[in-house]
Parts: structure tokens; C-alpha cells; sequence
């Protein structure tokens, strides 16, 4: 990366380029970019939520909570931040998932992920309404951030096939 060739102490880059990695399915660099944008700038929230996701992804819930409690705390209208809802629902909390995504949504209302995953969990609960209306939104929005239209799309098709 040429900004940090040029820069070496710009956490933004180090935090961008470790969402490259986590993409490419390599977390171990991830996450120590993700520590070296914490480093250089502590105050950084979405260092933290995105090494919380790395966390996540370890099976580590209790540090991947203290990251996007740390995220939340440092920049409370960080949607992303709000993914604190997967490790909920991973737990099978799911009213402190549910308030996540809600949360996540009212701060961007066209997050797709937010839409996807508070689909999954209505569907968890049993609301296959919910968890519709959900999905569909999920595909209004989907293709222009992270969340591919595939998932929300083969969700739905499975619900309106019951």
C-alpha cells in the first residue's frame, strides 16, 4: 500500500489495509494491522470493531465484545461498530443482538448487513415475517458495501419456499 510506504504512521491505512486481508481470508495479517492502527491511534473505533470481527471469527467472544464495546464507546454513530450483534447472537442473546441491529440500522439505513443479520435472527426467533421483510431489504441495498446479494437472496428463497 502507497500511503503507508509514504506514511508508516497513518492507522487508517494500517486498519484499510487489514480489512483487505481479513477479505482475502488472511486473518493473521489482519489482525496485526488492525493492532498497529490501535497503536498508532487509539481512538481509532473502527480498528477496534474491525478487530473485534477478527476475534469473532477465532471464537474469542469475550475480546471480540471488549473491541466493539470499545468501538461503541469511542464513536457511539460507528454503525459498523454495532456488529457486536453477531457476537450477541452467537451467545443466544438475542435482545442485546436485536438492539444491535436495530441500532445499526437507525444510524444507516441502508446497511445491508445490518438488514441480513437481523433477518437471521428473526428467523432464529421464529418471526419468518420479520426475517422476510428483512431479507428483501437486505437485497434493496446489498452489492454496494460489503454484503453480497447471494446471501440475503438464498435466505429468502429458502422462507417463501415454507
Amino acid at each position: 500500500m502507497t500511503t503507508l510506504l509514504r506514511n508508516p504512521k497513518f492507522a487508517l491505512a494500517y486498519s484499510n489495509r487489514g480489512l483487505v486481508y481479513r477479505d482475502k481470508g488472511d486473518n493473521d495479517n489482519a489482525f496485526k494491522d488492525f493492532n498497529e492502527a490501535i497503536k498508532l491511534d487509539p481512538k481509532l473505533a473502527l480498528a477496534y470493531s474491525n478487530r473485534g470481527l477478527i476475534y469473532r471469527d477465532k471464537g474469542d467472544n469475550d475480546n471480540a465484545l471488549k473491541d466493539f464495546n470499545e468501538a461503541i464507546k469511542l464513536d457511539p454513530k460507528y454503525a459498523y461498530a454495532y456488529n457486536r450483534g453477531l457476537v450477541y447472537l452467537g451467545k443466544g442473546d438475542n435482545d442485546n443482538a436485536l438492539k444491535d441491529f436495530n441500532e445499526a440500522i437507525k444510524l444507516a439505513p441502508k446497511l445491508a448487513n445490518a438488514y441480513h443479520t437481523r433477518g437471521l435472527l428473526y428467523k432464529k426467533m421464529g418471526d419468518q415475517e420479520k426475517a422476510i421483510a428483512d431479507f428483501q431489504t437486505a437485497l434493496l441495498y446489498c452489492g454496494a458495501g460489503t454484503l453480497s446479494c447471494e446471501l440475503p437472496q438464498n435466505r429468502l428463497n429458502i422462507l417463501q419456499k415454507k
